[in-house]
């Protein structure tokens, strides 16, 4: 079984973008119906599972451009099977294009793929049309091994679109007269909404992307109405939880150390204040020793005095026995 589509005479979204330098914004209005057009098809039980430039083809109808998403060779039903055999995956095997797969697809094992994965690929498919390429480029993905493959798709997290413009080198400059612009404002037009936008569809869990296609339309909607979007920076808590995530064996390494060194401060400390204890009761002591020590020397100062007064006495008397006796 198989479906027989219109012919759509036109050319990928990205070609036709950059061939008429369309700017960021109008770039936006076309993408805005490629996210209804995929809501569309979810709607109608079907999830695309491999959106990417080439299956996303603009046509002019009356002079305006209008998208068309094709190519459902690899789709997946929702709840029902559209037919028996054709559209069945196997465990274990890769379904998509690498550039633009979700990471649940890259992961390859029995989870339920959903309609967020096409909103991943609606994220890759956005920020090649905002800076010219993909997440994981061309060049990171040639020659990269299987296992490797996959782990980058799951892991490494895409670098904000804005952020990603200052690494093109002297090719921002053909990026930015593809849109109509020059590199400076480019960058000040991404940084801010469009970044959290781009970033919340290709969040690596799932849940924390757009819930539909329409979603995400409406966001971009907003933006370029100059009204608050819903995409917004993840929490610092957030942002922890991933790089603990992401260096495990560092951060266990660095927790082991710390821990080592907190133990070692603590005893260290531990140990000066039984010092400082000890010095203390010492210093008590040698005071009340040097204070015993006065008293027996004013004791015996004392007792001589009063022995040089008893004898004093003592040679009066007897000088005055003598003169009477002598009398």
């Amino acid at each position: 079984p198989y479906f027989v589509m219109e012919l759509v005479k036109g050319v990928p979204v990205t070609e036709y973008c950059d061939k008429n330098n369309l700017s960021t914004p109008e770039r936006l209005k076309v993408f805005a119906q490629v996210c209804r057009a995929v809501q569309h098809a979810h709607q109608k039980g079907v999830i695309h599972r491999d959106i990417k430039p080439a299956n996303v083809m603009v046509t002019l109808h009356d002079g305006h451009p209008v998208p068309k998403v094709i190519d459902f060779g690899v789709s997946k039903a929702i709840s029902q099977q559209l037919t028996e055999k054709t559209l069945f995956t196997a465990y274990g095997q890769m379904v998509g294009t690498p550039a633009y797969m979700s990471p649940e697809q890259a992961q390859m094992s029995r989870m339920d793929i959903d309609t967020r994965s096409d909103i991943y690929s609606l994220g890759v498919l956005l920020y090649e049309l905002l800076t010219g390429s993909t997440p994981l480029s061309a060049e990171e993905l040639r020659g990269t091994a299987y296992a490797e493959l996959q782990r980058k798709i799951r892991e490494e997290e895409a670098p904000k679109p804005s952020t990603r413009l200052s690494t093109l080198g002297k090719a921002l400059a053909k990026v930015a007269q593809d849109r109509s612009t020059d590199p400076k404002r480019l960058g000040q037009f991404l940084r801010g909404d469009l970044d959290w936008i781009v970033l919340k569809a290709l969040e690596k869990e799932r849940n924390r992307r757009y819930e539909t296609a329409n979603g995400l339309a409406n966001d971009i909607e907003r933006f370029l109405s100059d009204e608050a979007v819903e995409a917004c920076p993840p929490s610092v808590a957030y942002q922890l939880r991933k790089f603990v995530g992401r260096n495990r064996g560092l951060v266990t390494t660095a927790s082991a150390i710390a821990v080592a060194i907190l133990l070692g401060l603590l005893g260290t400390t531990i140990g000066m204040i039984r010092a400082q204890r000890d010095g203390a009761r010492m210093r008590v002591a040698l005071q009340k020793a040097d204070i015993a020590t006065a008293e027996k020397q004013q004791e015996a100062q004392r007792a001589l005095k009063l022995k040089g007064e008893a004898d004093q006495l003592r040679a009066d008397a007897e000088a005055q026995v003598a003169k009477q006796l002598a009398a």
